[in-house]
């Protein structure tokens, strides 16, 4: 299949986001710390970002119980 430049694009964007996130909180801990003061909705921008199933899991896990 072969993607189109908007499709490249967006792909290149949610990498930066996970990228990001990871050099600001580089050790697991310290992931951890900052998934648990974050907002649902940014843990959901995260999930949506992540291009793997393992690293969605990971995420979804702070998500709070309502």
């Amino acid at each position: 299949m072969t993607l189109t430049k908007l499709q490249e694009d967006t792909i290149k964007e949610r990498m930066k986001i996970i990228k990001k996130f990871q050099k600001l909180y580089k050790t697991r801990e310290e992931k951890e710390e900052a998934l648990r003061s974050m907002s649902d909705n940014d843990i959901n921008f995260l999930i949506y970002c992540m291009d793997n199933i393992h690293g969605k899991i990971f995420y979804s896990k702070f998500l709070k119980k309502h």
